[in-house]
């Protein structure tokens, strides 16, 4: 089976809801159904975030939906999944996170030139809501006002 590398889905929410001071990208620890259930596209980034347990990075909440030929359990469909990063990697995502209070969310899911799952890492902040509110209305006023000089 031929795969062709690019972004499998992306999470739109970030873009409303999230200042990105930075990106990554990172590996995924998968099992074999999960794979399956990626490229079918049966899963969802939900409110899913990244967190340290122990020295290890982890996807929490990414609930990835049943996949028919596979036996699998609820607590199996939102497990948390490794990233795969580098230990310098590792060290300033968690000075980023102590230090400075940020947040670290998958942006997106894709396949690389070697078919494997990859994760873009968003980190940031999480917008107010009375500041992406100002945001949209902003948005909303400058295309009203578009569509007058037109």
């Amino acid at each position: 089976m031929d795969i062709k590398p690019g972004v499998i889905v992306a999470n739109k929410r970030i873009q409303h809801n999230f200042k990105t001071l930075e990106r990554l990208e990172a590996g995924i620890e998968l099992r074999g159904w999960e794979v399956k259930a990626v490229r079918s596209r049966t899963f969802a980034f939900g409110d899913s975030y990244c967190r340290f347990y122990g020295r290890e990075l982890y996807v929490v909440q990414m609930s990835m939906g049943p996949y028919a030929f596979a036996h699998t359990t609820d607590e199996e469909l939102k497990r948390r999944r490794r990233l795969l990063l580098h230990r310098r990697e590792l060290i300033r995502i968690a000075s980023l996170i102590s230090q400075q209070g940020l947040t670290v969310v998958p942006a997106s899911l894709s396949f690389s030139e070697g078919g494997f799952i990859k994760v873009d890492l968003a980190v940031g902040k999480f917008l107010a809501t009375k500041g992406s509110r100002e945001t949209s209305e902003r948005r909303r006023v400058d295309r009203e006002i578009r569509g007058y000089v037109r």
